[in-house]
Order: structure tokens, then C-alpha cells, then sequence
């Protein structure tokens, strides 16, 4: 069972998916600002292109044009044609972090993680009516295993949806499934991503949702996401002062022998304290608090 007072060791608030097809944007992606990129060899390649995307994707790796941004692979899913030449370039080229698209069972994770062995490190995208009923054992599925994110478009065309919006009906509660297996088992809940990329007050209010569903960030397909997701999953002044006086209150009545006490009228006790605590961790991260 995850441990629910468990403390972030990485920032992942934003993610930003790069065509690899794409030789300019893969050498720009560093300047985006995302605290992870997603080089993206399936959705964004045209199946005409799906060669020539590994190669730039391969390249661009080993010439280390990413700097110390954490960098992810996403990769074609298993049972494509592109599924082994995509991984066996990958790993050649040195990156061991996969994203694995359309996953929908442990047996699959099993079967990559077999493969690559232990020193590989997935991200998995959930984007299928069979994923979603699945969470939680995939997200279980091995010590592989870093994050669970939430593929909203994908999910949509196969539960037959005219429409991709991610606040509500059955698509809403499948974004609710997937946040809840992640923390159940102890790893990393990414949100879908927001197709309309031109409107900024729609995507930060999509972002806010997520947010407050408790994901750790979230996907992004356009570069000016990326400032607005930091913004809004890096706590605020406000946020990280309450967060200081929790913790400090905290430890005075530890001190005293109390384990709950009364702050501003409301009562506090372990399970508060904990989530604030992360909250200076996010802040310590962010680099907004000394460590």
C-alpha cells in the first residue's frame, strides 16, 4: 500500500510533448520551460514519417540537446509495427525513460519491463475504455513504473464521444479514476492535456481542475501551456506561508504532547500537516525555499 504522507522528489508540473518529426522543434524544446519533455515518435508523426521521427529522436539524445531537462520517449504501443524498431532505437540512443501510449494492462508493463530490464523507468498513458478499468493494476504493475497520465482525446473516440472536454460526464470520471489509482499506488498522476491551445483562460481553469483532483502536472501539446501549468501546480506565496505555520504549529504541540491543535479555528491534526508538508516540498523543488 502507498504511503499517503510520501513527499514529491521531482517536479513533473508540466510535460510537454515534442514532435520528433520535427528537427527545429526538438532542438528549441529546452527552452520551453517544461520541467519534462515527451518526444513524441506516435500521435504527432505521420505514419509516412515514423522512421525519419526515431532517427531525429535518436540523434537529438545522444547530442545531449536537452540539457538537464528530464527527458521521455513516446513510444508506438505494443502490437504496432513501430512498437520494437521505436524501442530498440530509443534505448540505443541512451534514454531508459518511456513513455508507453495506449496502455491498457500489467501484462503489457510486465512484457516492456522484461525486455529493458531494471533499469528502465515508464510513464504510462491510460487512453482506452480497457486502461482505464485497469489503473490501478497498472499502476501496480512494477517498480518500472513512475507515473500514470491520462490520455482524454483518445479515450473519447473509443467510448464513441463528440466531444473531448475533460470537466465532465464519463470522461470527467475516468480523469477521477486515474488519479486515485496513481495514489493508490504510490506514483505520479499526470493530467490530460487541453486541445485548445489558444485559449488560455480555459486551459488554466482545465489545469486549476486538476489540480484540485490532486494530480501532480499535467500534459501539454503547446509550448505556451507550459508557463501556465507551472503556475499553477507551484504553490503561491500564501499557500507556502499557511504551509509554514501548520508545520511550526505543529511541532510546538508535538512538544507539548498534543496530536491535534487548533489553528485559525479549525482543527489540525497528522493527515493536515502532511499534505502541507508538501507543499513546502513543492516549494523547495520549485525553488522557492531553501532546502
Amino acid at each position: 500500500m502507498a504511503d499517503e504522507n510520501v513527499e514529491p522528489t521531482r517536479l513533473r508540473r508540466s510535460m510537454l510533448f515534442v514532435p520528433g518529426a520535427d528537427r527545429r522543434k526538438l532542438e528549441r524544446a529546452r527552452e520551453a520551460g517544461a520541467d519534462a519533455l515527451i518526444l513524441d515518435l506516435e500521435d504527432s508523426v505521420a505514419p509516412e514519417k515514423k522512421a525519419d521521427a526515431r532517427r531525429l529522436v535518436a540523434e537529438a539524445l545522444r547530442a545531449g540537446v536537452f540539457g538537464d531537462r528530464e527527458v521521455a520517449v513516446r513510444i508506438n504501443p505494443p502490437g504496432t509495427a513501430a512498437f520494437d524498431d521505436d524501442l530498440a532505437s530509443v534505448i540505443g540512443a541512451g534514454a531508459w525513460r518511456i513513455m508507453l501510449s495506449k496502455c491498457e494492462s500489467a501484462s503489457q508493463v510486465g512484457a516492456v519491463t522484461e525486455k529493458l530490464g531494471d533499469r528502465a523507468k515508464l510513464l504510462l498513458l491510460v487512453e482506452t475504455p480497457l486502461g482505464v478499468v485497469n489503473a490501478a493494476a497498472i499502476a501496480g504493475a512494477g517498480a518500472s513504473v513512475e507515473a500514470l497520465c491520462f490520455g482524454s482525446a483518445d479515450f473519447s473516440l473509443a467510448m464513441g464521444l463528440g466531444e473531448t472536454d475533460a470537466s465532465r460526464g464519463i470522461v470527467y470520471h475516468a480523469r477521477c479514476t486515474l488519479v486515485i489509482a496513481a495514489k493508490a499506488c504510490g506514483v505520479a498522476a499526470i493530467d490530460c492535456a487541453h486541445l485548445a491551445v489558444k485559449d488560455e483562460a480555459a486551459f488554466r481553469e482545465d489545469a486549476m481542475t486538476g489540480l484540485r483532483l490532486g494530480f501532480d502536472g499535467k500534459l501539454c501539446i503547446h509550448p505556451r501551456q507550459v508557463e501556465i501549468t507551472n503556475a499553477v501546480y507551484t504553490p503561491g506565496t500564501d499557500e507556502i506561508a499557511y504551509a509554514r505555520r501548520v508545520v511550526e504549529a505543529w511541532e510546538r504541540a508535538a512538544l507539548e504532547g498534543r496530536g491535534v491543535f487548533s489553528l485559525d479555528g479549525r482543527m489540525i491534526d497528522a493527515p493536515v500537516v502532511a499534505a502541507q508538508r508538501r507543499v513546502l516540498q513543492r516549494a523547495r523543488l520549485a525553488g522557492l525555499l531553501a532546502r
